[in-house]
C-alpha cells in the first residue's frame, strides 16, 4: 500500500471518520480507521458498532492495499507536519508516514479485524431535502435525554404517513415536535434514531452543504448519504409512546411577545436561577400589559424583568425551568414567539406563528 495526498484535505476527512470511532474501547480496533485505497480514491471509515461513518478523498495511489490506524495519533501527527502533501508506505504492520523531512511509523492493525457495517434489511430509501431534515432534527433532539433508562427518551422520533412528517423529541420534562408536508412520494416508517445520530447529521450537512440527503431505512438500522459521507447507524428498538395526548388541545390564555426581547429576559432572570436550590427555576408572571419573570436565591438576591406582550384570555403566573426555554427561543426563527397556557400546574405550549412546531413544557410547581 502506497499513496500520496493532500494534508489538509487528509485531516478533515480524518476528523469525520474519528467521530464514529470509540476512543475510550478496550477493543483496540475499534480506535482505528479503516483505510482502503483503491485507483485514485482513499476511503476512510470509523465504526463502533453504534454508528459507521465513511468519507473518501482523491490521492495518487502506487500500490492498493488496506489497513487500520489509530485515528487520533495520526491526527496529531498530520497536525505537527508541515507540509502540503504526505506520503504512506505500508511495510508489514508499520505504516511509514514522510512529509517534507518529518518521517513516522505507526503501528497499525489488520483490515480483517475491522468490524463490517450491518446490513440494512427489508430497507426503504427516497432523497430527502437537507435543510428540511436539518430543520426537523435541530429543533427537537435538543429535548431528548440519552442518559434517561428509557429507550425513546434517547432519540427522536421520525414518522411518515399519509404524505406527512414527523420529528419528537422528548425527556419527560419536555416535549418538542415537528410537523412537514414534503409533497412527493415517500414511504411510510416510524424510526427512533439516537440522539448522537442526529447530531452527527447536523454536523455532516454544515460540513457538506448538501441539498440533498438518500436516506434508507431498516428494522434496526438507517443509513444517510450526505454530500460524500456516508453514515449508518443502530435504531432505538423501541415503541414511541403516545405523544398526542401531552400537547395541549385547550388553553385559558395566549400571549404574544417579541422572541429577542423574551430571550434576553429569560437570559437575564436566569443569572439568578442557577442556584442548586432554584433549579433553574423562573416564575412567569403573565398579565395584560407585560410578562414579568422573577428569579431569586438566598445567597445571591433576585432579578426582575419585565417586557411588553399582547395578551388574549386569562392571567397566569407560572414557573418553568430557564434553560428549557433558552433551548426553544434558540432553534426557532421568527421575530414572534407564542406562549399558550392554562393554570400553574398545566404544560405551557411554546409555538411561533408556523404552524409546524409546538414544544410543550412541563411547569415546577412553586
Amino acid at each position: 500500500m502506497k499513496f500520496s495526498c493532500g494534508r489538509e484535505t487528509l485531516i478533515r476527512k480524518l476528523q469525520m471518520a474519528q467521530r464514529a470511532t470509540d476512543s475510550k474501547s478496550n477493543i483496540a480496533v475499534l480506535r482505528n480507521v479503516l483505510f482502503m485505497l483503491e485507483g485514485d480514491k482513499l476511503d476512510l471509515t470509523g465504526f463502533d458498532h453504534r454508528i459507521g461513518i465513511k468519507t473518501s478523498l482523491e490521492c495518487a495511489m502506487e500500490e492498493p492495499g488496506e489497513i487500520t490506524m489509530p485515528c487520533s495519533l495520526l491526527l496529531e501527527i498530520l497536525g505537527v507536519m508541515k507540509g502540503d502533501s504526505v506520503y504512506f508506505q505500508l511495510d508489514g504492520f508499520v505504516m511509514n508516514i514522510e512529509c517534507g523531512r518529518q518521517r513516522y511509523s505507526v503501528n497499525c492493525m489488520s483490515a480483517e479485524d475491522f468490524p463490517p457495517f450491518p446490513d440494512i434489511k427489508e430497507s426503504k430509501s427516497f432523497d430527502f431535502a437537507a435543510e428540511m431534515l436539518e430543520k426537523g432534527i435541530r429543533q427537537t433532539y435538543f429535548a431528548t435525554n440519552p442518559d434517561d433508562p428509557r429507550a425513546f427518551m434517547g432519540g427522536v422520533l421520525m414518522s411518515s404517513k399519509g404524505g406527512r412528517l414527523l420529528y419528537v423529541g422528548t425527556d419527560g420534562h419536555r416535549l418538542a415536535f415537528r410537523e412537514f408536508e414534503p409533497g412527493g412520494s415517500m414511504p411510510e416508517f416510524d424510526v427512533v434514531i439516537p440522539t448522537r445520530t442526529l447530531g452527527e447529521i447536523l454536523r455532516m450537512i454544515s460540513e457538506t452543504d448538501a441539498e440533498k440527503v438518500e436516506i434508507t431505512t431498516g428494522d434496526k438500522t438507517i443509513s444517510f448519504v450526505v454530500g460524500d459521507v456516508f453514515m449508518v447507524s443502530r435504531l432505538i428498538e423501541v415503541k414511541f409512546p403516545n405523544f398526542t395526548k401531552v400537547i395541549p388541545e385547550n388553553t385559558e390564555g395566549s400571549c404574544r411577545v417579541s422572541r429577542q426581547n423574551f430571550a434576553d429576559a429569560v437570559r437575564g432572570a436566569s443569572i439568578m436561577a442557577r442556584a442548586k436550590e432554584n433549579k433553574d427555576m423562573i416564575e412567569i408572571n403573565i398579565t395584560d400589559e407585560s410578562i414579568k419573570l422573577f428569579a431569586s436565591t438566598m445567597d445571591m438576591g433576585s432579578a426582575t424583568e419585565e417586557i411588553e406582550v399582547v395578551k388574549k384570555g386569562n392571567d397566569v403566573r407560572v414557573a418553568f425551568n430557564s434553560k428549557y426555554i433558552i433551548d426553544f427561543l434558540s432553534v426557532v426563527d421568527e421575530e414572534e414567539v407564542i406562549i399558550d397556557y392554562t393554570d400553574e400546574l398545566k404544560p405551557g405550549l411554546f409555538r411561533t406563528d408556523e404552524p409546524g412546531y409546538k414544544y410543550v413544557l412541563m411547569p415546577i410547581q412553586v
